[in-house]
């Protein structure tokens, strides 16, 4: 058993280097931590914005750790969750860190939306380089997990009341169904570079292949994401 906590990135070093330290090519790695709606800012032992920190920052140092690992393994693969939520998100460059305006909901998106950028960016590195690594993603539609309130309890407020209804009234599936996407994406040989899986009816449902949302789509934002994540974890990709 190995720790490994994603909101420290000296955690991240440190896991990343006892893998490296094995020898031993990674096959698979997948990115499915998250915390979720935070009602007050709070941030990571490194001074990110919690969300963004443990949702993207965190995985993204630890993916491009991993990629000479994953670079020796004959068919390599990243697969990262991302959310609906990120379907009406944007990267905010001017307040990244939401410093001068926290919302809960929007820093969540702006983290499961940088997953997806991340996931876009990747693939085009892996194309451009002609790795035979595969980058992949999916979202979980509306799945029963208590993602939903272990992050509004940070801080002892809980889910606000509209949440709670919400919750309630929204379709939505067990857990074994909302992985599925994410597991395909890692797992099945029809899964493509760059491909995006999510339940069949939006919310739920089997897997199916799923358009990227417009955000997800912009190249130009990637890269520009990539590059500051590279400069605020200090780490870069081979």
């Amino acid at each position: 058993m190995r720790r490994l906590d994603l909101a420290d990135l000296a955690s991240v070093r440190d896991f990343a280097d006892g893998l490296t330290a094995d020898g031993r090519p990674l096959d698979l790695l997948v990115n499915n931590a998250g915390v979720m709606n935070v009602p007050q800012r709070m941030e990571t032992v490194d001074g990110f914005e919690l969300q963004l920190g443990s949702n993207f920052l965190g995985p993204f140092a630890l993916t491009v750790r991993l990629l000479p690992l994953l670079l020796a393994a004959p068919a390599p693969r990243v697969a990262t969750m991302s959310s609906g939520t990120a379907n009406r998100a944007k990267i905010d460059f001017d307040d990244l860190q939401s410093t001068r305006s926290y919302s809960r909901y929007r820093a969540y998106a702006q983290s499961k939306l940088a997953d997806m950028l991340m996931m876009v960016h990747l693939a085009e590195i892996a194309a451009e380089q002609g790795w035979k690594l595969l980058s992949a993603g999916g979202h979980p539609g509306s799945t029963r997990t208590n993602l939903m309130t272990s992050g509004p309890n940070l801080g002892g407020q809980g889910p606000r009341l509209f949440e709670k209804v919400l919750y309630k009234i929204v379709p939505n599936q067990g857990p074994e169904q909302g992985a599925e996407p994410l597991l395909y994406a890692a797992t099945s040989p029809d899964a493509t570079s760059g491909g995006y899986y999510g339940p069949r009816w939006s919310m739920v449902g089997p897997t199916k292949a799923v358009e990227l949302p417009r955000p997800g789509r912009d190249k130009a934002v990637a890269a520009r994401l990539w590059a500051e994540a590279e400069r605020l974890t200090g780490v870069t990709a081979p």
